[in-house]
């Protein structure tokens, strides 16, 4: 799969295309069935398959100061769209120039002279354009005088849920891992790479391997039952915060899972991190003894969750 970061280094491309146009935040399983209309086509057709993606999401631009919440970085949206073997991601570079692109420049100036559309899937609430007016109506309108075909793709509902970004941001900020990993089609994961911290878990008796985090994560602080893959998938309970009951409290979030029964070097290692079930909030603990005390309890709770007996 080629990714081509900015509409600066597209070239004209000389072959037909089939394409796909979203933030695909999550890649959740609406995200999902959406790609393999996509591969499909491409696959019937003969034709290349591209994604355009925006960075930063048109939400994230418009409402910097208070953006929503990110379920995935760009290489996990990259992870999992690479999965439909698709043969281009256009990454494009979402400034005040182009969220002035009106609705009909972005279809005759990208879709069709750049990209030689053929085909375009997309969902049925997709809106584009600098008034947002760009819509399924006006790519039908435009799709008879440029030659190119609209599919449109129907929400996926689960269990009478749309599977849609929003709400499963909504589940995780409610703690909700179940219904999340219900409308993701897997477990919300954060994957990152083990920084040094300042072993405090190691005194205490409980390692961990910490990951720095940016401030826009959709999960709310406290402990996590949790797995975690590197080369094999190991139990363990994760925590996200600040560190309240020390003096010198973060300033920002940091990750921090102590796995359970095994000794690995994890350090500058690229982990992943799926969330399974929130254990309890983070608080203050007036001595380093309570906080141990509650660290062995929550790691019950946890290895009952998942029936570990050796507890």
């Amino acid at each position: 799969m080629r990714i081509i970061r900015g509409i600066h280094n597209l070239k004209q491309i000389n072959f037909n295309s089939v394409i796909s146009i979203g933030n695909f935040d999550g890649v959740h399983l609406g995200h999902r069935k959406l790609l393999f209309e996509v591969y499909n086509m491409g696959k019937k057709t003969n034709l290349s398959t591209i994604v355009i993606l925006f960075e930063p999401q048109p939400l994230e631009f418009f409402k910097n100061h208070n953006p929503p919440k990110r379920i995935t970085t760009f290489r996990e949206k990259i992870k999992y769209i690479q999965l439909y073997k698709i043969d281009i991601v256009l990454c494009i570079k979402f400034n005040i120039i182009f969220a002035n692109l009106s609705a009909e420049q972005f279809i005759t100036q990208i879709l069709v002279k750049k990209l030689n559309v053929k085909f375009i899937i997309i969902g049925t609430d997709f809106k584009f354009g600098s008034q947002r007016d760009g819509n399924i109506s006006l790519l039908k309108k435009n799709s008879k005088k440029y030659k190119f075909n609209v599919i449109e793709v129907q929400s996926l509902y689960i269990n009478n849920i749309r599977a849609s970004s929003t709400n499963i941001r909504r589940y995780l900020s409610e703690h909700n891992m179940k219904l999340a990993k219900l409308l993701l089609g897997r477990p919300f994961s954060i994957i990152g790479r083990v920084v040094h911290g300042d072993h405090i878990g190691r005194t205490l008796g409980y390692p961990t391997a910490n990951i720095k985090l940016h401030s826009n994560i959709p999960i709310n602080n406290g402990v996590y039952a949790v797995k975690v893959n590197y080369k094999h998938t190991y139990f363990g309970i994760c925590n996200i915060g600040v560190k309240p009951s020390y003096t010198n409290m973060l300033k920002n979030k940091i990750l921090e899972v102590h796995l359970f029964d095994t000794n690995i070097n994890l350090y500058h290692k690229k982990i992943e991190v799926l969330f399974y079930k929130k254990i309890r909030n983070e608080y203050f603990f007036e001595s380093i003894q309570k906080l141990k005390e509650q660290i062995s309890k929550d790691i019950t709770i946890v290895k009952k969750y998942f029936h570990i007996f050796n507890c």
